[in-house]
């Protein structure tokens, strides 16, 4: 049945054009008959700009190498159907020109964008990641970045390192640090024309000596709002260190969980308690039990400094804890009545779905 459960295109081929734009199905899938088994190869068959699909599988794809503007969509990190499988890779690199592509639906490592290559305008969402995104090591290679609805988890390495790119947007992400090493750092190398706004970080890091841990390593000038950093391991007050130099905090909140959180001061709500709708700080930020609204009446209510709501629930970005990419509606349930069938007989299938937030 899960042939079914990503796009009902599979029954038409494994690639159709829609106004002048082709689409291209991939599926390593053992039996699979869209045509492709990699990314790659349906890379190279496509025009800048064309559109694939990556159905969910049991079996990790082949790296990716991008060396033209494409649109690669999966069906989401954690699929309400389809057993939750999704489409995992491991590590994606820009090798060529390929500014404006859009990457989202899926799971990966690394996504790598440090190469000798322009590749401006990428668009990076609604993914899941246990590994790295990197910016090239100049100012005039990798600008223009966005990166927003994305689930991030590991024990250790950080999640996003800017490097030299300049005006990327780091917005209505999960941020998940599960290790307990105080100088295992987030994002390293945010300048001042980054935008790091409306995202949660759950941090379950125990404090050095003087009770810090580091989150911002080697940033310079960046402001930071609207964002919720919630601390539940042992001696957590500060998180100020990290060689980091001129930044600014504006209108986030705080908590920590075990010890009372220094204050940021100014407009910052100090070690409050940030009051989600629904959450429980011993799951995973991805929980798809938990609601990352603010319940009404909370101090913070509307609070941010657009006067929206603090974190990923702030209504500009629609945030999806299952990742499913914006620009797809997604099944939401997928009935066969008669599974055993004679030749020639019709297939009954009852299919339901919603409009994604796009």
């Amino acid at each position: 049945m899960k042939k079914f459960l990503f796009f009902i295109v599979l029954l038409v081929g494994s690639s159709f054009t829609i106004q002048a734009q082709t689409v291209r199905i991939v599926d390593n899938n053992q039996g699979a008959a869209t045509g492709f088994t990699t990314i790659d190869a349906a890379i190279q068959a496509s025009q800048p700009m064309d559109t694939i699909y990556v159905q969910p599988s049991p079996n990790t794809y082949p790296n990716v190498n991008i060396n033209k503007p494409i649109n690669i969509y999966g069906i989401g990190h954690n699929p309400e159907l389809n057993a939750g499988q999704y489409a995992y890779i491991h590590t994606i690199t820009f090798s060529g020109a390929a500014s404006g592509t859009k990457i989202s639906g899926l799971f990966i490592t690394t996504l790598n964008l440090n190469t000798n290559n322009t590749n401006h305008d990428v668009v990076i969402t609604n993914n899941r990641f246990n590994g790295t995104i990197t910016g090239r090591s100049n100012t005039s290679q990798t600008n223009n970045i966005v990166i927003s609805g994305n689930y991030f988890e590991h024990g250790s390495t950080n999640f996003i390192d800017n490097n030299l790119g300049q005006n990327w947007i780091i917005s209505n992400n999960l941020m998940q640090r599960s290790g307990t090493n105080w100088s295992w750092n987030l994002v390293t190398d945010l300048n001042n024309t980054t935008i790091f706004n409306n995202n949660i970080i759950l941090s379950r890091q125990i404090g050095d000596t003087n009770q810090q841990v580091e989150i911002f390593a080697t940033c310079n000038g960046t402001q930071i709002s609207n964002n919720i950093i919630i601390f539940t391991g042992n001696s957590v007050a500060n998180m100020n260190i990290g060689a980091n130099l001129s930044l600014t905090f504006n209108n986030n909140l705080t908590y920590s969980v075990v010890t009372a959180f220094d204050a940021l001061g100014g407009s910052n709500f100090d070690d409050v308690d940030p009051q989600f709708v629904s959450f429980d700080p011993n799951n995973s930020l991805n929980n798809t039990t938990h609601d990352y609204n603010i319940q009404g009446g909370a101090p913070h209510e509307n609070m941010g400094s657009d006067g929206n709501n603090l974190g990923v629930m702030n209504g500009v970005f629609p945030f999806s804890l299952r990742g499913y990419p914006t620009e797809l509606p997604y099944l939401t349930d997928f009935v066969i009545f008669n599974n055993i069938l004679s030749e020639g007989t019709d297939l009954n299938i009852n299919i339901k779905a919603d409009a994604n937030n796009n």
